[in-house]
C-alpha cells in the first residue's frame, strides 16, 4: 500500500499518455482518403496575325516644320500722307494678289504727270515742225538743181555766141554768175537739209526723253497704290490712315500662299535608304497637321536638299514644297508636322507589328496551341511595323502579344 501511494502520481500521467496515443492513432487509422489532383498545365491568352506574303512600300517618318519659301516686304513705292487703308490690312489676313492694300495722296504725282504729259505734246510739235519744214526743204532741192542744169546750157549757148561775137562779153559773164548763185543755192539747200535732220534727231530724242519722264510720272501716280503682289497672308503690319510714309519704311510683310513649304529632318541612315535605287528631289511627300483629335492631310513635292550635311546629327534637311493650298487653308510658318516620304516598294515581304519581333531576329509562331521560335530577316521598318523578308511561311500564326514567361513550348491560346 506504501508501494503504491509512493508511485500513483508517477504511473498517472503516464497512463493519459498512452491513451492519448492511442487514440490518435485510432483516429489516424479510421481518417478518409483524399484522392490526388492532377495539376493542369498553364497556358497564356495571346493575339496573332497570320502570315501574307504582299509588296509593300514602308514610308520613313519625320517631324517638320512648315516655312514660308517666298515672302515680300510691303514698302511704299514713293513717299506721301496714307489717306486710305484696307479693312483686310492686318496681321494674319489672307489677300489677293492685286488687292489695294493703301493709297497715298496722288495730288503732287497727278500734277507732275500732268505737267510731263504737256511737256510730251511741246516735243511731240516741235518734232513734226522740224519734218515739215525739212519736207519743204526736200521738195524744194530738186528745183534747185534743176535751175543749175538750166543756169549751165544758158552758160554753154552765151560761150557759143561768144566766140561768134554775136553776144557782149557782159551777157556771157551774167551767165557765168547766175549758173554760181544757182549752185550756191544748192549748197544752202543742202546744208539746210542737214541742219533739220539733226535737229529732228534731236526733237526725237526730246520726245522720247518725255515719253519716259511722263511713264515715271504714270508709275508714281500708280505706286500711290500699294498692292498685293501675289495671293498670301500678311503678318508685321505697321501703317495707318493719316501716317506720313517714305519709300524706305516697311509697312507689312506678306508671305505667299502658294509658296509654302515644310523643312524636315533624315538622319544619313534613313537618307541613305530612300536615295538607294533613285533621288529623293521630286518625290511626293505626305504631310500630316494634328488639330486635337483630328489629323489633316496635305501633299508635298520634295523640291531641294540641302548641300550640307548637318554636323549635330550627321543627317539632312530637305524641303518639300506644298500644293493644293488655298486661301481657306489654316497652315502658317511656324507649324508642327509631321512628314511622311515613301520608300521602295519590297516585293513579298510579312508586315507585322514591331512587337513581335524579338531582338530584331526572331518570332514566336504558334503551332499545336505552343510557341515555336522561328528566326528572321528584316527587310525594313515601315513607321509601327516591320517588314520581314525570309523565315516565315504563309498563313502561319505569328503571336504578337508580349510576356515574361514567353518561350519555346509555351501552350498558349489564341484569342
Amino acid at each position: 500500500m506504501e508501494l503504491w501511494q509512493r508511485y500513483k502520481k508517477a504511473i498517472f500521467p503516464l497512463v493519459a499518455i498512452l491513451i492519448g496515443i492511442g487514440v490518435f492513432a485510432i483516429l489516424k487509422a479510421t481518417k478518409p482518403q483524399t484522392p490526388l489532383m492532377e495539376v493542369e498545365e498553364r497556358y497564356w491568352p495571346v493575339a496573332v496575325e497570320t502570315v501574307q506574303f504582299e509588296n509593300v512600300r514602308p514610308r520613313v517618318s519625320s517631324f517638320g516644320e512648315i516655312r514660308a519659301g517666298r515672302e515680300a516686304e510691303l514698302r511704299a513705292q514713293v513717299s506721301g500722307r496714307v489717306i486710305s487703308v484696307s479693312d483686310s490690312l492686318g496681321d494674319g489676313a489672307s489677300v489677293r494678289a492685286n488687292d489695294v492694300l493703301i493709297r497715298i495722296d496722288d495730288f503732287d504725282y497727278v500734277a507732275t504727270a500732268q505737267e510731263r504729259r504737256a511737256d510730251l505734246h511741246e516735243a511731240e510739235a516741235k518734232l513734226v515742225e522740224l519734218q515739215t519744214m525739212l519736207s519743204g526743204e526736200e521738195k524744194l532741192l530738186p528745183v534747185d538743181k534743176k535751175q543749175v542744169d538750166l543756169a549751165a546750157r544758158e552758160l554753154d549757148r552765151q560761150r557759143q555766141l561768144l566766140k561768134r561775137s554775136a553776144v557782149s562779153k557782159k551777157a556771157h559773164d551774167d551767165a557765168q554768175l547766175n549758173l554760181n548763185t544757182r549752185r550756191q543755192n544748192v549748197l544752202v539747200r543742202e546744208q539746210t537739209i542737214a541742219r533739220f535732220q539733226s535737229q529732228i534727231v534731236q526733237a526725237t530724242s526730246a520726245v522720247e526723253k518725255a515719253k519716259i519722264a511722263l511713264s515715271k510720272a504714270q508709275r508714281d501716280v500708280e505706286d500711290t497704290q500699294l498692292k498685293a503682289p501675289f495671293d498670301g497672308f500678311l503678318t508685321q503690319t505697321d501703317v495707318t490712315e493719316g501716317k506720313q510714309v517714305s519709300t524706305s519704311d516697311r509697312l507689312a510683310r506678306l508671305i505667299s500662299l502658294q509658296r509654302l513649304e515644310v523643312g524636315f529632318h533624315l538622319s544619313e541612315t534613313a537618307y541613305a535608304r530612300l536615295t538607294r535605287q533613285t533621288p529623293l528631289k521630286g518625290r511626293t511627300v505626305e504631310i500630316s497637321v494634328r488639330r486635337g483629335t483630328v489629323v489633316e492631310k496635305f501633299e508635298g513635292t520634295i523640291v531641294r536638299i540641302d548641300a550640307r550635311v548637318d554636323a549635330a546629327t550627321g543627317g539632312r534637311n530637305v524641303f518639300a514644297a506644298l500644293s493644293g493650298l488655298t486661301l481657306d487653308t489654316d497652315l502658317r510658318p511656324g507649324l508642327f508636322v509631321q512628314v511622311n516620304v515613301p520608300d521602295e516598294e519590297y516585293q513579298s515581304v510579312v508586315s507585322l507589328p514591331v512587337q513581335a519581333i524579338h531582338d530584331e531576329a526572331y518570332v514566336y509562331v504558334v503551332k499545336d496551341s505552343r510557341l515555336e521560335k522561328r528566326d528572321v530577316e528584316i527587310a525594313a521598318l515601315d513607321g509601327e511595323h516591320v517588314l520581314i523578308a525570309t523565315g516565315l511561311q504563309a498563313d502561319e500564326q505569328v503571336c504578337i502579344t508580349r510576356f515574361a514567361e514567353m518561350g519555346s513550348g509555351v501552350k498558349v491560346l489564341v484569342k
